[in-house]
């Protein structure tokens, strides 16, 4: 009833009131039953601010809360939130006055917290160590090999070549004196016949069928006398054994007509000498004609060249007359032509000495080894040659032999090498990555390397000092570490708008005195364990231990985006560790084991942050006197039956978001301070995600986290005190702190609340 009757003043509060002026209520209807109104939600006092991240995300929070599927909760959850917001509405609201809020006197440097990434290497690796080792294997071998094959071939080539000369100078001369003997042989039976039908001739027939049938080669002899007048058709004697073995006949009238065209070898011989001419227009290709001199005439004698020079697949030898025309080749039809602008035949021919071997480049500019014989009978000349690359072809082929040897062994090599080189890069990568984890701040690294040797070594020797970095980081500031790494860290003392805690065990000088030493250190231990993890959940940073007491900032190193966020955060660690310390008291109530009881002190303001201390040893942290008002606003939860304090400095940040209850003020440098007790936190999903982050910290009880946090959580100080045992003092004869006169409490009546 009471809830709707807030509703209704505030909805008539609509038309006659601001909307700036509604906001000063304060309040965060949360009850699934009535529907929020815009103007309860909270904002900051000065609308001409931009609007804080907290602020932005409130509104959507409320917008939220107004749409369809907002209004609908879980049943079972109704009572509690219910019960909660009428908790909350009863409070008296308390305007934050309009005092600024602490700032730095320098520009504050803004570091977004974000989720933490892996440092990336500076470099990346280029060459691999098995592309090393591949290359410079292969590099080895290809130039052995390749000067080993070169040289090689070298010295074979020479050797090849002059064996390939000699041998084509020998064919040379053995095909020279072969033809030469066969055309002296011929020539003299050619003799013998004319001479016979000079003297005897009324046997002239018989001596011609005889002779024919002996020199089946012999085409055909003709005797020219010295009036340059031919023998009559019937003295013009021709073989037909030649012609039944294939041959045309002989054209008596074509034979006549290409005797008489070569009047100037008629001549020629006639006047002694002995010249050879191709046949072609009359005569098989094969048949070549010899006209020498007979007395005082010219005779002529037709034969054929057929088995005088025999084909070879090396070499290839050849006939030539003293003008260039081929007489005798291995394939037909080269019979017949001029070679005598041929640069070799041009050679031979223009040659003062009858044999030479010597190497000649063809038009086609390949290389050739050429030898020539010049007859002494006929003006014939034999010439022989070799292609150059056929005679280097066997080399050729053992190089080519030698470079697949060599590739086949490379390839073998680089796949011995990718193999071998895993049993180095393979740790040497794990080694990196392992590098890379430190880097990152991951201390605690396996590697797995089975070498005995410098490798194996190198990883044992890595292991033990992740292991002793990963102790050693429990005796220093990860986040120091990290921008310390990275060069983020500055020299010397920088002016910064941080939150400040402080947090101390009650009583722990008595509680030592009763248990051993070693069960202090753990107890310690473990009561540590479970504060730091508040703090570092909630981006804040661990400054130091003082004994029991830890001190921590938010904002001062790392910051979350802006004041308010970091003071909320610090708070927000303080709520998170009244659960934990709650749940950490669970089976605890001996008088070895008492209950725990702490008291936190944060204060917002200027800060002067840096490294202090000497060259030996040196210790990052904050100091300034919003450092010692936090120091001092620990120390008053005691007197005040509290167990988290918070300045007015703070409370101006972040208040709007709490659940709080002012306290007698104090006075700090004359001026007087509001202090409020933090009850809880007013945002049911902040709290739902507090207690998630509870429940990563080992054996903690989150039924009794929710106890201290969210919609099951205290909505007074009445009922904190309650829920952590404390007792209720008598704040009218408090005197804070008599050994400081800074300090002096501010009478208030006890039922004030926030």
């Amino acid at each position: 009833m009471g809830m709707m009757n807030m509703q209704d003043s505030l909805q008539q509060k609509t038309t006659a009131q601001s909307y700036p002026e509604l906001l000063n209520y304060g309040l965060f209807i949360t009850s699934s039953k009535l529907k929020p109104e815009p103007s309860l939600l909270l904002k900051a006092e000065n609308l001409a601010k931009p609007k804080s991240s907290l602020l932005v995300r409130a509104e959507q929070w409320m917008q939220k809360q107004q749409s369809p599927q907002g209004l609908l909760a879980k049943a079972e959850q109704e009572s509690i939130n219910h019960s909660f917001t009428q908790a909350v509405a009863t409070q008296q609201v308390i305007k934050p006055q309009t005092t600024s809020t602490p700032t730095s006197t320098t520009d504050q440097v803004t570091k977004t917290v974000q989720p933490e990434k892996p440092i990336e290497s500076l470099w990346t690796v280029r060459f691999p160590i098995a592309m090393k080792l591949i290359a410079i294997i292969s590099i080895f071998m290809l130039i052995s090999m390749g000067v080993i094959t070169a040289l090689a071939s070298y010295l074979l080539s020479d050797d090849v070549r002059l064996t390939a000369e000699d041998n084509n100078y020998s064919i040379n001369r053995r095909l020279a004196a072969a033809i030469e003997t066969t055309l002296n042989t011929i020539y003299s039976k050619a003799m013998v016949l004319l001479n016979s039908l000079t003297y005897i001739p009324d046997q002239s027939a018989e001596a011609l069928t005889y002779f024919f049938e002996q020199n089946p080669d012999i085409t055909g002899i003709a005797v020219s006398f010295n009036e340059n007048a031919l023998l009559s058709a019937e003295q013009l004697s021709s073989n037909p054994l030649f012609f039944l073995n294939g041959q045309k006949e002989l054209d008596t009238a074509l034979l006549r007509a290409w005797l008489i065209a070569q009047n100037e070898a008629l001549e020629r011989s006639m006047a002694g000498e002995i010249l050879t001419l191709n046949t072609i227009p009359v005569l098989d290709t094969s048949d070549v004609a010899m006209f020498f001199p007979w007395g005082e005439n010219a005779a002529v004698i037709f034969f054929s060249t057929r088995g005088l020079i025999e084909g070879d697949e090396t070499n290839q030898s050849f006939l030539i007359n003293e003008v260039g025309d081929v007489l005798v080749h291995p394939e037909p039809s080269m019979v017949g032509k001029n070679w005598r602008n041929e640069p070799f035949v041009q050679t031979a021919l223009e040659s003062e000495t009858r044999s030479l071997q010597t190497v000649y480049v063809d038009e086609q500019n390949a290389e050739y080894l050429g030898a020539f014989q010049r007859l002494s009978i006929g003006g014939v000349t034999v010439i022989t040659t070799i292609p150059l690359a056929l005679v280097l072809r066997g080399i050729i082929s053992v190089t080519w032999r030698n470079i697949y040897l060599t590739a086949g062994i490379l390839v073998l090599s680089i796949v011995f090498i990718l193999l071998f080189s895993r049993t180095i890069s393979k740790p040497l990568t794990a080694l990196t990555q392992a590098a890379r984890q430190i880097e990152n701040g991951t201390y605690h690294i396996s590697i797995k390397n089975k070498n005995r040797d410098e490798i194996g070594m190198l990883s044992e020797n890595f292991i033990s000092m992740g292991h002793g970095l990963e102790n050693f980081e429990r005796f220093t500031n990860k986040v120091l570490a990290r921008l310390a790494q990275t060069g983020k860290l500055a020299t010397g003392g920088t002016d910064k708008a941080a939150t400040i805690f402080f947090s101390d065990i009650r009583g722990f000088t008595a509680i030592s005195e009763k248990i051993k030493a070693t069960e202090v250190i753990e107890f310690l231990n473990d009561y540590m364990q479970r504060m730091v993890k508040c703090v570092l959940m909630t981006n804040g940073t661990i400054d130091k231990f003082i004994g029991d007491a830890v001190m921590a900032h938010w904002g001062a190193i790392e910051t979350s985006g802006s004041p308010e966020e970091d003071a909320l955060n610090c708070v927000k660690a303080a709520l998170m560790m009244r659960a934990a310390l709650r749940a950490f008291n669970r089976g605890r109530g001996t008088e070895k084991k008492p209950i725990i009881k702490i008291g936190c002190g944060i204060n917002s303001g200027n800060v002067v942050a840096g490294q202090i201390g000497s060259e030996e040893r040196m210790e990052y942290t904050v100091i300034g006197d919003a450092v010692s008002f936090a120091d001092r606003a620990e120390t008053l939860n005691k007197p005040f039956g509290t167990d988290i304090m918070i300045t007015e400095h703070t409370w101006k940040l972040c208040g709007y978001y709490l659940i709080t209850e002012e306290m007698p003020s104090v006075t700090e440098d004359g001026k007087k301070v509001r202090m409020f007790a933090v009850v809880n936190i007013r945002d049911a999903e902040d709290a739902k995600e507090m207690l998630r982050q509870l429940t990563e910290i080992p054996k903690n009880d989150i039924r009794l986290c929710r106890q201290c946090i969210g919609p099951m959580g205290p909505k007074t100080v009445a009922e904190l005190r309650i829920l952590l045992d404390i007792p209720t003092p008598d704040l009218s004869v408090v005197n804070v702190d008599e050994e400081e006169k800074k300090y002096k409490v501010q009478q208030q009546p006890e039922g004030t609340k926030q």
